[in-house]
């Protein structure tokens, strides 16, 4: 008797749409501006002026149209003017001093504008971070799958049912910011074995157990811990550092209710990130090393430690370094462009030969809101339809097929799901340089088994590990 076939997924291409026949607004101020020049020269000193005023036309003309690494130059030019200009201002070299005092109400990272707030929620024990800068606050809550890989098509079905009607729930909440989906890998997967034995082993143990213990500390050292965050970000009533027993309340209704509905989907909850477990997720992002030691020496009942951030990071063009890591941001460019099964990530989250994470940020659009952007969409795209038809242009199948991912989002809306925008990225981290670069490429290689087109972030290293390494709903890139 064969069962049914699991569901499939469809993503939609990435958009690539301009103001006038696909070039984007830049494009164009650049190539207007070459025109000015170049028609005025005409008129004021003919062919001479023409010749003479060729470097600068011809300049604004090559911003507009020629592409480097799949980008017009014009589109590089804030980010090289923003990295030469942090560069210049040593933005991208960071040293904690360890003498200063700081508070352990506040959180000072790298990459974050601005310092963060953390309070303690009386109802759970969450540790909420404030961030005044944009009148939000995250809670993260620690959660575990159902070995969907080894269930039954049916039972696939379900959870992903499950998932997308928590998403689809979250597009009706207009208090929810932003969702992100942290998954890591990380040392000390035997720990919770280790510290079980250092607990119960007895001091003459005969020579059986240490046997055992030396196998246990063997696995220590090649086990990887599978960690998996979801964070939450809800935006506070009005801008400010003090929140209000009331607003604190709302925010404990709100992440509660979300939490209740993973269930659906079939994924267990572990509890809430407490103050001390939020420092030790923050170090275990800059210091790996350092974090997997002091998890397996320290007890269950880890003492709160203002010292959360890097003592030292320094970012360069492609990568960026911090205490005992160097790590390497990448962003999901293009995902399958086909009907794929919803495991398809698979190769890319559980292929050992990197230690690696991969996030995934959502934010839910209101409805109106949705509709509103689908139909501005389609009017460009038969704006622009119109003026390749009056050029005599013809229309390629990458411009159909985003026309057609428009009407199915716009048919998945009429019929009641929720539309996000969403972004994923993946964070590869190594001990040394080059075990960064083979541990690159082994991503890139997973990434190509689960039929996504990474691209590596450049002049943006740090903010974009900031993003992607740590579990606070930080937002698109």
């Amino acid at each position: 008797m064969s069962s049914a076939p699991s569901a499939t997924v469809r993503f939609g291409r990435l958009e690539r749409r301009g103001v006038l026949l696909g070039l984007s607004a830049g494009q164009l101020t650049a190539l207007a501006g070459g025109l000015v020049v170049l028609v005025a020269a005409e008129y004021t000193a003919g062919a001479v002026g023409v010749l003479a005023s060729a470097p600068v036309w011809v300049t604004l003309a090559g911003v507009a149209l020629i592409a480097v690494a799949g980008r017009p130059v014009v589109a590089w030019l804030p980010i090289v003017g923003d990295w030469t200009l942090r560069r210049a201002l040593r933005q991208t070299v960071h040293v904690t001093r360890p003498l200063r005092e700081l508070s352990p109400d506040a959180l000072a990272l790298p990459g974050i504008p601005g310092p963060l707030d953390v309070i303690v929620s009386s109802a759970n024990g969450a540790a909420y971070i404030v961030d005044p800068r944009w009148s939000t606050v995250t809670a993260i809550v620690e959660v575990s799958g159902r070995s969907f890989v080894l269930e039954d098509p049916g039972t696939q079905d379900r959870h992903v049912g499950g998932w997308g009607r928590v998403l689809a729930s979250l597009c009706q909440q207009p208090e929810v910011v932003r969702v992100q989906v942290l998954h890591r890998t990380s040392q000390g997967g035997a720990t919770k074995v280790r510290r079980w034995w250092a607990s119960h082993a007895l001091a003459d143990a005969p020579w059986a157990s240490r046997v055992v213990a030396e196998l246990i500390a063997d696995a220590e050292q090649v086990a990887d811990r599978q960690e998996c965050l979801l964070a939450v970000a809800i935006r506070l009533p009005r801008a400010g550092r003090r929140i209000s027993g009331a607003t604190l309340t709302a925010v404990d209704q709100h992440v509660g209710a979300i939490v209740n509905s993973l269930a659906s989907a079939g994924l267990d909850v572990h509890g809430w990130v407490a103050p001390a477990q939020l420092r030790h997720v923050l170090r275990t992002s800059y210091d790996p090393n350092g974090a997997a030691v002091a998890d397996v020496s320290k007890a269950d009942d880890r003492q709160p430690s203002p010292m959360v951030g890097p003592m030292g990071v320094s970012e360069s063009w492609d990568s960026v370094r911090t205490d005992t890591a160097h790590h390497v941001v990448y962003w999901v460019q293009e995902w399958p462009r086909s009907d794929v099964h919803p495991g398809f990530l698979q190769p890319l989250l559980l292929t050992p030969g990197a230690r690696r994470s991969f996030t995934l940020i959502a934010e839910p659009l209101p409805p109106a809101k949705a509709f509103r952007e689908i139909r501005r969409a389609k009017v460009e795209h038969t704006a622009d339809a119109a003026q390749r038809a009056r050029i005599g242009r013809l229309e390629d199948e990458s411009t159909r097929a985003e026309a057609a991912d428009l009407v199915r989002r716009e048919q998945d809306l009429v019929a009641g799901h929720g539309d996000l925008r969403f972004a994923g990225l993946v964070t590869v981290s190594a001990g040394t340089r080059d075990e960064l670069d083979a541990a690159c490429r082994a991503t890139e290689a997973a990434a190509g088994q689960a039929m996504c087109e990474l691209r590596r972030l450049v002049g943006q290293q740090g903010q974009a590990h900031a993003a992607a390494a740590l579990p606070l709903a930080r937002g698109l890139l």
